[in-house]
């Protein structure tokens, strides 16, 4: 094989190489771009597992590395200390998302039967190709009468 030959295939070879980088990346992007719809629905069954009492299930929802900080005793008894409420929520209702790369911000409000509103910021990761939850920070109850920004119509 001459010289040119061994240079074209050289050229041919990177080539390759590069166009199979930018087809992942872009499979990447592509599968990380999730609705909001998709990670309002893993919030929605982990509150509901919790709702359930069904813990391993809702368990199963959270990220490899709050598995490791926690195992299904510890996040039990942080569930029932951090969300006493849960049973009693009337209604759940969706705020913002933000999204940057493998991690995501959803704002979640939960409607207590008294008009009390409980927000809380759900932190997920991507995973194992699905979004799982890695944190959630309740924040101070709102009494009842706050309005939510928005519109309702």
């Amino acid at each position: 094989m001459n010289r040119p030959q061994r240079l074209g295939l050289l050229v041919i070879f990177v080539g390759v190489c590069v166009v199979a980088l930018l087809t992942q990346r872009l499979l990447d992007a592509r599968r990380l771009n999730a609705r909001p719809a998709e990670l309002y629905e893993v919030v929605r069954q982990t509150i509901e597992a919790v709702r359930e009492s069904d813990f391993p299930r809702a368990y199963e929802q959270v990220s490899s590395g709050f598995q490791e900080k926690f195992n299904i005793e510890a996040f039990t008894d942080q569930v029932r200390h951090d969300f006493p409420d849960t049973r009693e929520i009337e209604r759940i209702e969706f705020g913002r998302v933000a999204r940057h790369g493998r991690q995501a911000l959803v704002q979640v409000y939960f409607f207590l039967p008294n008009g009390d509103i409980v927000p809380c910021l759900y932190v997920l990761i991507h995973e194992e190709n699905a979004w799982k939850i890695d944190a959630a920070h309740t924040q101070k109850r709102w009494p009842s009468g706050r309005r939510l920004g928005g519109l309702r119509i």
